[in-house]
């Protein structure tokens, strides 16, 4: 029978995932700064709460039993969690800060924002860094409480959430083909619209695409091709075929040019999507993240000329 672990026994959490994570116990011990008898002591007690051995000896080291690599998750996130209040609840400053701030982003956005944000962040905070991934997450609640990610960059939210979000800049959209596309000139109706062959960004965890019908009822009859990971995955298809997408206007301005593409208004009346910075409400009060919030505003409001 397993042992209940009690709450003076939480601070063998750290030392487990540094278990996990070193797969060493003196590399463990100097990584908690304590004593290799103390990280075996601290194993010890783990394997009487688990009635489990958790780790076995190898060459190099440690490995970890399949029940300790099905605890490690929720283990790295209650003490990433426990570290995350500890620093909500100390002045944070981004002069000497070295927090790893880790963001997941819509393609335009990697293209359009984060390049202004990341050259103001590093002329006020140049000992932050940031980890940008594309928002390819299957449950952004999850990944958000977790702290996966420390914040999201993607389109609003559809439906009931407990998350919050805030927009940051509203998106220009509009159809895009190839210049010299043979049945398309300066003009589309939306018959000639939905006559033609599409390609879409996708969302690929509900294998649907990034906009659809909950955004704008007429694209229900689109007929889809293709679908491809982000706007500027798109714009060589559309380039060198003659199907037709939606883009973004910041995406048409960066690269439409280089492939050859002309742009025209939507033939409906939604003609622009906003982008919103979403969190999880636990964060919401942090200095740090708040710091970081601001950073993209302002970042957004120079880059999109935004009064």
């Amino acid at each position: 029978m397993s042992v209940v672990m009690k709450s003076t026994e939480l601070n063998l959490i750290p030392i487990f995932v540094a278990i996990y994570e070193e797969k060493n116990l003196s590399k463990a011990a100097a990584r908690m700064n304590i004593s290799q008898p103390a990280v075996s002591k601290a194993l010890k007690r783990l394997r009487e709460i688990y009635d489990d051995p958790l780790f076995h000896r190898n060459t190099s080291g440690v490995e970890p039993t399949v029940f300790s690599s099905d605890i490690y998750p929720a283990m790295s996130a209650a003490l990433k969690n426990f570290t995350s209040t500890l620093s909500a609840s100390r002045e944070f400053d981004p002069k000497t800060s070295n927090r790893i701030f880790s963001i997941a982003v819509v393609s335009t956005v990697s293209y359009s924002l984060i390049p202004r944000l990341v050259r103001q962040i590093r002329a006020c905070a140049p000992n932050i860094s940031l980890e940008v991934h594309p928002q390819f997450t299957e449950d952004l609640e999850a990944d958000l409480r977790l702290q996966r990610y420390d914040l999201v960059i993607d389109m609003a939210i559809r439906g009931r959430t407990i998350l919050k979000s805030e927009v940051i800049y509203t998106e220009k959209l509009r159809v895009v083909c190839s210049e010299n596309h043979p049945r398309i000139s300066d003009s589309i109706t939306l018959e000639e619209f939905l006559k033609e062959e599409h390609v879409a960004a996708s969302r690929w965890h509900s294998r649907s695409s990034l906009l659809n019908a909950e955004d704008i009822g007429e694209l229900e009859a689109r007929n889809i091709v293709i679908r491809a990971a982000g706007a500027f995955e798109m714009m060589p298809i559309i380039s060198s075929t003659e199907m037709i997408g939606m883009l973004p206007q910041s995406a048409i301005d960066d690269l439409g040019a280089y492939y050859n593409l002309k742009s025209l208004d939507l033939p409906f009346d939604r003609q622009q999507h906003d982008l919103c910075s979403i969190w999880h409400p636990s964060r919401t009060s942090e200095s740090g993240h708040r710091w970081l919030r601001l950073q993209i505003q302002k970042a957004a409001k120079v880059e999109f000329d935004i009064n």
